[in-house]
């Protein structure tokens, strides 16, 4: 029995350690940034703006605007996913620039030359802040706001509170607990994440059409999870989901179908 006893302790132990992991480790699992010096600058194919943004909450935030050759229709405002910096996502969002519109793309707090200390309600704050300030330009023309991945749990809010044309919406999920639980069951995430992301919640306050793109084999943002955000809103005329068979989660723009699903979208009155 004192053996038992013993085990038991040391098991408890144990998990009270992983949780302790958990939960002093997120921002890392979650945020994988790289920084970039101030000077840097980028090579692209493109023509670009560069701009930097001081927002509340002390952040000083940085980003690209993109022009197509031709006279831009109006703005995508994208949002990246939780890895790398602008030197990445810029050339990602280059290539929208084919589909006619200005595109303009922002670094996170602690991402590229951008700079703050993250919580989740400064980095929505600072992408409402950027957004309004970009987006003066573009009055009378079309507005949409493009999130990828862990973008997504941006733009979802942003179209809530704001009034935009379109949300396309690629790889998202229904929140982050959501995701994080496919990865560690056995830990109570709910009561441990500081970025839960809870794009479920605010997803029927969108009033423009919706379009989320996502492919079977995703396994960083599972299908799933993508599916159950699009349950959400898919009583709607005007909210699609395109899935792409055997897809992952980082070569959607490999495939036809996603290329003819953005641009059917995008010319839809």
């Amino acid at each position: 029995m004192p053996f038992i006893f013993e085990l038991l302790i040391y098991l408890v132990a144990i998990y009270a350690l992983i949780l302790a992991i958990y939960f002093l480790m997120q921002d890392f699992l979650i945020f994988r940034p790289k920084q970039r010096k101030t000077a840097q600058e980028y090579r692209l194919s493109a023509s670009y703006e560069e701009f930097f943004f001081e927002t509340s909450g002390k952040g000083y935030i940085h980003g690209l605007l993109l022009h197509p050759k031709e006279k831009p229709r109006g703005l995508v405002f994208y949002l990246h996913g939780n890895t790398g910096s602008m030197k990445r996502w810029s050339k990602v969002a280059q290539e929208l620039l084919d589909l006619g519109y200005d595109i303009f793309v922002m670094d996170y707090r602690g991402y590229g030359k951008s700079r703050g200390r993250r919580s989740e309600s400064a980095l929505h704050q600072d992408v409402i802040e950027v957004f309004d300030e970009v987006s003066k330009a573009y009055k009378g023309l079309e507005q949409v706001v493009y999130g990828r991945s862990l973008g997504t749990g941006f733009a979802v809010p942003l179209a809530a509170k704001r009034t935009v044309d379109r949300l396309v919406l690629e790889t998202p999920f229904y929140n982050l607990i959501h995701v994080a639980q496919t990865y560690a069951p056995f830990v109570p995430i709910r009561y441990l994440l500081r970025f839960p992301m809870r794009s479920d919640l605010v997803i029927q306050k969108v009033k423009c059409p919706i379009l989320i793109l996502h492919g079977t084999a995703d396994r960083i943002v599972p299908y799933r999870s993508g599916f159950a955000l699009y349950n959400k809103v898919r009583y709607r005329d005007d909210v699609q989901m395109i899935t792409i068979p055997g897809a992952q989660h980082n070569n959607l723009n490999a495939y036809p179908t996603f290329w003819d699903g953005l641009r059917v979208f995008l010319s839809r009155r």
